[in-house]
């Protein structure tokens, strides 16, 4: 079919109930958030506190599987069963969106039936075959088909840029995305067929690749029109109530807060609506090929019955439930009640390349900008002492191939290193803390680990620190837990602050803080720490869009490499913003939404 005629003909369907078919996505939602997420969570805490498991990530994925194989046998059937859920929320959806179209009574009871009866004709081939299908459709349409049960699925931010600075790595990113794409275009009816069409999961594939034959860009040119359809309300909608909120802020500071909540809570419902809209429009375009395909992929014939009376009644209870919630956070977030202020902390001592990261010169000049700390890293050198350096490998740096446990602290500090067009000596701890001492500069302290490291490493170093760190009110963390526990042991008054590259699933350590790659990091993450009196630090959050969504998540500190950047963002967002101004913040942090209806796990 024409790509106009289909989304013309879908549309013009999808505006004849709207009301229910935002209505099931609003519930959906709200099914996910508030029953089944937090359920999820609440097992994955109970398999943890019971095997005494303090964290799961890949630093102790060995760990796991030697010495809590248990743990590792309840986590991955946990893990099952989430499949099974996300498997569930699609036919739910699908089998919905389907019976509105055709003016069916579904309601949610019956909707849940016809959802849990299409996973009875699901074989375990089929399910071992939506394992891989899951991982590989869902970040393609994440748009679309997307989930607060696998929101974590998503790669960090530092792997990709890592792969982003070698070209052979680059290329291969690039390689992988064309054909994730491809495969995601010629995959994208699977799950609608396997839901409606009762085709199991071989069969699924095999339809949804003849479907698509030949129309390939067909299929990605409509998914980029419902894209644009996406960026294009949103846009619309956040500008006209910014200018609103303008002419607003020249009234009466009453009229102007009063105008500020109420514009808020329409931009919140017009995010959630435009994002439920378009996953229904999605869903129902996907529907409508399938029932203009051969007879044998068609949907079976469906006995219409009466539209529900109750479908406006309900929309309306859940719109205003939303408002009353939407509108006391509106008023709080407004008085500055909600935010804190985070800490400003410089990643490796260095401000938008102005010296060699972890050197003096390059200390020297950032302390001068006033951070709250500044981040650096530590090595064991080959004689027990410790030295400035993050890498594994002095190469990069210093053009020596050599790793510090290799050379003694002598033979380091004699090296140069080269970055951004500056030349520094590599500094010793001892150099380096003198240097941050005598700029009254305090110090987020990371202690790198190796397996060359002496087994007395850290005894060494608080005994020779400990004192001073405590003084100087510097904080330490590490990718070691062993280090972070020894710590949390012996100097209770020391901040320790655990660093985790990935949000798998909430720690349950005695860590004061964590120090969280801010790709998985969310507002649950925040909260359940804060809950647990702990500290969140994102890092490392170099664009200003990132640095106002982490301060909308509420973190207590900012690890970035452009100091300056950060520490006008705080001041713009915390130092008497006009209200238009915590429109556009607020704006910003809610299209950065799921496109299951905008909300966030």
């Amino acid at each position: 079919m024409n790509t106009k005629r289909l989304f013309r003909q879908t549309i013009r369907t999808f505006l004849k109930n709207w009301i229910a078919y935002i209505t099931l996505v609003f519930t959906l939602n709200l099914i996910l958030t508030f029953i089944i997420v937090p359920i999820m969570r609440w097992l994955t805490k109970v398999i943890m506190v019971q095997n005494s498991v303090p964290y799961v990530s890949y630093t102790n994925v060995g760990w796991l599987f030697t010495k809590r194989p248990l743990a590792v046998l309840e986590l991955a059937l946990l893990a099952i069963v989430i499949l099974l859920l996300v498997f569930w929320q699609f036919a739910f959806l699908i089998q919905g969106i389907e019976g509105i179209h055709h003016n069916q009574e579904r309601r949610l009871t019956r909707i849940t039936l016809s959802a849990l009866q299409a996973m009875r004709q699901l074989r375990v081939s089929s399910f071992i075959f939506f394992i891989p299908y899951f991982v590989l459709i869902l970040p393609f349409s994440d748009m679309f088909f997307t989930s607060p049960l696998l929101s974590k699925i998503q790669l960090p931010d530092f792997i990709l840029t890592f792969m982003e600075s070698n070209a052979l790595y680059l290329s291969l990113l690039v390689i992988a995305a064309v054909v994730v794409t491809y495969l995601g275009v010629r995959l994208i009816q699977v799950l609608p067929l396997t839901v409606l069409g009762t085709l199991h999961g071989a069969r699924a594939v095999r339809t949804s690749w003849q479907m698509t034959r030949h129309h390939t860009w067909s299929y990605f040119w409509r998914l980029l029109c419902l894209g644009a359809l996406i960026v294009i309300n949103l846009v619309a909608g956040s500008v006209l109530l910014y200018g609103l909120q303008l002419q607003l802020d020249k009234q009466s500071k009453t009229i102007a807060f009063i105008g500020a909540v109420a514009n808020m809570a329409l931009l919140s419902i017009w995010v959630k609506l435009v994002g439920a809209a378009v996953l229904a429009i999605f869903i129902l375009m996907l529907i409508r090929i399938i029932e203009q395909s051969p007879s044998e992929v068609a949907t079976p014939n469906l006995t219409s019955l009466k539209h529900p009376r109750g479908s406006r009644r309900i929309a309306a209870l859940v719109v205003a439930i939303f408002l009353l919630g939407q509108g006391t956070y509106n008023v709080f977030y407004l008085r500055g009640a909600v935010l804190t202020k985070p800490l400003a902390i410089s990643h490796r001592g260095v401000d938008a390349g102005n010296g060699v990261q972890n050197t003096i010169p390059a200390l020297n000049k950032t302390s001068k900008e006033k951070p709250a700390y500044v981040e650096m890293d530590l090595h064991e050198t080959k004689d027990h002492k410790f030295v400035v350096m993050h890498d594994e490998n002095l190469k990069n740096l210093t053009g020596v191939n050599k790793q510090p446990y290799q050379l003694t602290l002598k033979q380091m500090t004699r090296l140069k290193a080269r970055e951004n067009g500056y030349v520094a000596h590599v500094a010793s701890f001892d150099q380096y803390l003198k240097a941050a001492e005598r700029d009254h500069q305090k110090l987020l302290v990371e202690i790198k680990v190796n397996k060359h490291d002496s087994a007395n490493m850290m005894q060494l170093f608080m005994k020779r620190y400990k004192a001073r760190l405590l003084r100087d009110h510097d904080w330490m963390h590490s990718l070691s837990y062993p280090v972070i526990s020894y710590v949390v042991r012996h100097d209770p008054k020391e901040t320790a602050s655990f660093i985790l590259p990935y949000n798998l699933t909430f720690p349950q350590t005695k860590a004061d803080a964590y120090t969280m790659e801010q790709t998985t990091l969310n507002e649950t993450f925040v909260n359940q720490a804060h809950a647990n009196h702990q500290k969140v630090l994102a890092w490392t959050v170099d664009d200003e869009d990132d640095m106002t969504h982490m301060m909308f998540l509420n973190v207590d500190g900012i690890i970035t490499d452009n100091l300056h950047e950060l520490q006008t963002n705080i001041k713009t967002t915390f130092n008497h913003p006009s209200y238009a101004r915590e429109l556009l913040v607020y704006a910003n942090e809610l299209t950065t939404f799921t496109g299951n209806g905008g909300v966030e796990n």
